[in-house]
């Protein structure tokens, strides 16, 4: 079971210490701690936010993660490799694995994620069952408050617990994810501010009212593509999410002294080393890469050398293997710089055989399924023994031929 945490910060897109407003389209996406307070709310129009706080301070959307954001999503790797960015830069998916909810490992994640935060920043994080769920409750809180939801404030920062993982914690045998149906119009963010407005008066104020509106009503008013929209009320735990983070890119690199460069010889034992610290790094968040790269810099020029492996890599010995041929192609007799990289990263996923308890042993399924079909089979000729052979089908000749020799035909 995978819990999903949505987090999404206020006053994440810049770095002033006073109250300031973020703004893409003369639109407010995001405002910090002091702006917020003051009643500025996130998709309002720059002239509503400057006529309730004249003073604040109005910045572009930056085109790339601030520095505080990119802190954040390496202390999140640090704890998950199911981590998935978005393209506002303030908002993240993080999914951590566990059989039971992982609630003092959230607490003790927003306590690290404060320290890379001002005073002007802070992060709103809902966990729940599923990626769908996890931000629907940070949506819906903005709102009303959420009816059996679990509100703890973590020193500057907000966490919600979903009623169903709330329940969980309670003692409740299973994850009851009805809890969405009562999700207000309102704060369902893939529908457009204009159907909101117009499912609204239909008189459809809940998620769960789209249940009671006829395909035919739905098309007329939205089109055919608003059928998805009851999709979300098919909700299961689990789920996921589509990593993208770490970067494309993780890089090990050799530089020779000044003056004193090296010969080519040590190519094989940089290449070891480097190799082992980087496979190491991977390892240790559970992730492996696809793309593998080699570049080098010799009296003779530079080169560069790329692999793209079948499976994610992250063993030192696989990895040496997949850029030897790179390494043979380096020309020259002195050595100035190597550089060995890896891209497409991916998160390893545990492979384990299925296994199925028969007769009070553990048997692999594959083999509980041939032993199924042999017992049958031997049933069947136990029945029909002479109906029944075992092999190819004959083909007509051969069996015009058997006929001949068992004296049918003369």
């Amino acid at each position: 079971m995978k819990y999903t945490l949505f987090g999404q910060g206020e006053g994440l897109s810049g770095d002033a210490k006073t109250a300031y407003v973020t703004v893409s389209d003369d639109v407010i996406v995001d405002a910090s701690v002091s702006a917020m307070k003051a009643g500025i709310r996130l998709g309002w129009p720059l002239k509503t936010a400057l006529a309730m706080l004249p003073h604040v301070l109005v910045c572009t959307y930056p085109e790339s993660p601030t520095p505080a954001m990119q802190a954040i999503y390496r202390t999140l790797w640090s704890i998950s490799p199911f981590l998935c960015t978005t393209t506002m830069h303030n908002a993240f998916f993080l999914q951590i694995p566990g059989e039971k909810p992982p609630v003092a490992e959230v607490r003790q994640l927003l306590l690290d994620m404060e320290q890379h935060l001002t005073e002007e920043q802070r992060f709103r994080v809902g966990l729940a069952e599923n990626p769908f769920l996890a931000q629907a409750l940070v949506a819906w809180s903005r709102i009303e408050r959420v009816e059996g939801a679990l509100y703890v404030r973590v020193r500057r920062q907000q966490l919600l617990i979903s009623p169903a993982v709330a329940g969980c914690l309670r003692g409740a045998d299973a994850l009851d994810t009805s809890w969405s149906e009562q999700m207000p119009i309102a704060a369902i963010w893939f529908i457009s501010k204009a159907d909101r407005e117009a499912l609204q008066g239909l008189g459809i104020h809940r998620l769960g009212d789209l249940s009671n509106v006829t395909d035919t009503l739905l098309a007329a008013h939205f089109g055919k593509e608003s059928w998805l929209w009851r999709r979300t009320l098919e909700q299961t735990p689990g789920g996921q999410v589509q990593v993208n983070y770490p970067p494309v890119e993780r890089r090990m690199s050799w530089r020779a002294p000044i003056g004193e460069d090296s010969t080519t010889d040590v190519v094989e034992t940089l290449l070891n080393s480097m190799a082992t610290t980087l496979c190491l790094e991977l390892q240790k968040a559970s992730a492996g890469a696809l793309g593998l790269g080699l570049s080098w810099r010799t009296e003779e020029g530079r080169g560069c050398y790329e692999q793209m492996a079948k499976q994610p890599v992250y063993q030192p010995f696989s990895l040496v293997a997949q850029l030897s041929p790179g390494r043979f192609q380096i020309v020259g007799e002195r050595l100035s710089s190597l550089d060995v990289y890896v891209f497409e990263l991916r998160p390893l996923e545990s492979v384990q055989s299925g296994f199925l308890l028969y007769d009070n042993a553990f048997y692999p399924i594959s083999t509980k399924s041939k032993a199924d079909l042999e017992e049958v089979r031997t049933h069947l000729m136990r029945k029909f023994p002479k109906q029944i052979k075992m092999g190819a089908k004959p083909t007509f000749r051969e069996q015009r031929l058997d006929a001949i020799r068992e004296g049918r035909f003369s």
